[in-house]
């Protein structure tokens, strides 16, 4: 049989798709396959020798130097000492804090993780893990190349339904969150259940609809999957660290407590004299973990939001 396998490349701002046509040897030997599984789509080994080639101004990026994030704009985080929530506060970080420096000392709280920083005020004190992200300078996160690969992976693994693949560059310290609009509360998938994540039908309350009280109720697959879908599968505009909308009756906006978080938007605008609110975007926000990029957030923003 032949097989069709795409391939995504980078021009002009844009996510293109390469249709390469293949010979696949089948035998008839029967296997149980988990629903919605299709051929896994391997990353081809030129795009890692790019990477490994070509290193890009990230890698020189100190994962000691850290960033405020998850945090609403009208909060801090306090600093405590000793560790914990019962510590006594001796400092403050605000919302988009940067340039936090770890002293290097960490405890295990109950499922927590707390970490000793140096506090903006002098002295040390202990704050929650779960709100820092390490601090990359958008201009350097826009310039490094294996977050077009990280995102080249991420589409390879959505054409196939491919759980596993997902599972590579997703978060391992936060696991996958979605908001099927910016609005809406979030949902997060641990990292333990990623792989699932195309054959769970699972019923899911996603939030409402703009502007009603009816709930959005299903799977990732018959909800989410869709929307993706709707973007990724075409050649989708594509910016770094910059929303892009179509007419739309509120702001969409990339939410403040991301502010530290660096991100990718991919549009699929409305068609071409049709309604010009039938349009779709994806906000995917990247992290490092031990100076590597990682998935950590889908935001959708659509027309009717």
């Amino acid at each position: 049989m032949r097989e069709v396998s795409k391939i995504w490349c980078w021009v002009r701002n844009r996510l293109c798709v390469v249709f390469v046509t293949s010979l696949v040897l089948t035998s008839c030997t029967r296997t149980l396959v988990p629903v919605g599984t299709k051929a896994i789509s391997i990353p081809t080994s030129t795009t890692q020798q790019q990477i490994q080639l070509s290193p890009s101004p990230s890698d020189e990026t100190e994962s000691n130097v850290y960033a405020v994030v998850w945090v609403d704009s009208e909060d801090k985080i306090i600093v405590r000492k000793p560790a914990g929530i019962s510590g006594t506060a001796v400092s403050e970080l605000a919302y988009d804090q940067r340039g936090i420096i770890l002293t290097g000392s960490s405890t295990r709280l109950g499922s927590s993780t707390w970490v000793e920083i140096y506090a903006p005020t002098g002295g040390t004190g202990w704050v929650n893990f779960w709100y820092l992200t390490e601090d990359v300078p958008p201009a350097r996160f826009c310039e490094d190349l294996r977050v077009n690969a990280l995102l080249e992976t991420f589409v390879s693994g959505l054409i196939n339904h491919d759980g596993e693949t997902l599972t590579r560059v997703v978060n391992p310290k936060r696991g996958l969150i979605l908001r099927h609009d910016w609005w809406n509360p979030e949902v997060l998938y641990s990292t333990s259940s990623v792989s699932s994540i195309y054959s769970d039908l699972s019923e899911i309350d996603w939030g409402v609809l703009g502007g009603s009280d009816f709930h959005i109720l299903g799977s990732f697959r018959e909800i989410i999957l869709p929307q993706l879908e709707d973007v990724f599968l075409i050649s989708p505009e594509v910016k770094c660290n910059e929303m892009i909308a179509g007419v739309t009756t509120q702001v969409a906006v990339w939410p403040r407590e991301f502010d530290n978080m660096n991100f990718y938007v991919f549009h699929r605008p409305s068609p071409e004299g049709g309604n010009k609110y039938d349009w779709r975007t994806w906000a995917i926000g990247i992290e490092y973990v031990e100076n590597q990029p990682y998935i950590s957030v889908l935001i959708q923003y659509r027309g009717d939001i």
